[in-house]
């Protein structure tokens, strides 16, 4: 009897033993899962890195966006000689009259016509444009002052005169540059004549109403020479030899054979001497062709104004207008305001 009870004991000894046993391989399985479990969760990136790039990535696209949305909304110049709201409200009803005679293009509409003369994307075109772009241009400096159907003048701009080769008075503050250009052509064996440079406002007035009657003397009718007038001829505050920075120039090759300020002169050794260096001594094209919309005026082969060294290679490179030009700087200016830049 004894020894029947003494091997229940061993049965159940062993029994609690062996169920103790699996209870800690139980717990030490369970305890290395979670300590696994842990690890993993541990060494995988952490959240706060994902939420970083994920706003990084939104502020981008925002940045983005903005960028477009002022390029779309920043335009060529209007009423830019406006100091006061009625002054701009003034300069709008002028420029009424001239509707379809001149257009404001925005900095998106430049970026799309560079794009395509370059045979380039417009964000490429867009990005040459704004890394060669002159920096810290002062739109208000006098030698940047636009003038056109889109931004009249409403007072006389004040000056000191230099007089040129034919006592044609000029804003003696390019006197430099003028003497440069000139004496340059010559070396290269071309006379320029200055034809045309400063003119006061009512000095455009007469200037303007003599050209109406000259042509209606050619036998067009008053539409048509009206017409012909608002292509050539700027309004008496839509001039820029107001300014005193404009010069007409005609070869003496051109003139010796009576030619005039006439778009033939292109083709002329001297007018294409001044398209391929003028840049350089700070004179731009100011009307060229093709770009009628944009400067309110036909193609003019004789007229050249100054902007500046920098300006001018910058405009001659891009094959762009004043109009244009500033609109760029004024995009880069807004992109720098905004901290977008």
């Amino acid at each position: 009897m004894s020894k029947i009870n003494m091997n229940h004991f061993n049965k159940a000894y062993i029994a609690i033993v062996l169920a103790f046993i699996l209870a800690l391989a139980a717990y030490d399985i369970s305890y290395s899962k979670t300590n696994a479990e842990t690890e993993t969760t541990t060494n995988q990136p952490t959240d706060t890195k994902t939420t970083e790039e994920s706003g990084s990535s939104d502020d981008e696209e925002k940045a983005e966006a903005r960028k477009a949305e002022l390029a779309e909304t920043i335009t060529t110049p209007v009423a830019s000689n406006a100091t006061t709201d009625e002054e701009a409200s003034r300069m709008a009803e002028f420029s009424a009259d001239y509707a379809d005679d001149i257009q404001s293009y925005s900095v998106k509409d430049i970026a799309t016509n560079v794009a395509a003369t370059l045979e380039l994307d417009e964000t490429a075109a867009m990005a040459q444009l704004l890394t060669d772009l002159p920096k810290e241009v002062d739109v208000d400096s006098a030698q940047y002052q636009l003038v056109n159907k889109l931004n009249p003048l409403l007072t006389e701009p004040v000056m000191d005169f230099a007089y040129a080769n034919s006592g044609k008075e000029y804003n003696a503050a390019i006197t430099d540059a003028y003497t440069a250009l000139i004496d340059a052509a010559a070396s290269a064996g071309y006379t320029l004549s200055t034809i045309s440079a400063h003119r006061t406002i009512a000095y455009q007035a007469q200037n303007v109403e003599n050209g109406f009657q000259d042509y209606l003397a050619q036998g067009y009718s008053e539409s048509e020479a009206r017409d012909l007038t608002n292509a050539y001829f700027a309004p008496a505050e839509a001039s820029e030899h107001s300014t005193g920075l404009a010069f007409d120039w005609l070869g003496t090759e051109w003139t010796g054979i009576s030619g005039s300020l006439d778009e033939a002169y292109a083709d002329q050794p001297s007018a294409q001497w001044l398209s391929e260096n003028a840049q350089d001594y700070g004179f731009i094209l100011r009307y060229p062709q093709g770009k009628e919309q944009v400067t309110g005026y036909s193609f003019e082969p004789w007229h050249y104004r100054y902007v500046g060294v920098e300006a001018a290679q910058y405009i001659a490179q891009y094959e762009i207008t004043l109009e244009e030009f500033l609109a760029l700087v004024n995009y880069q200016t807004a992109l720098a305001e905004e901290g977008l830049a």
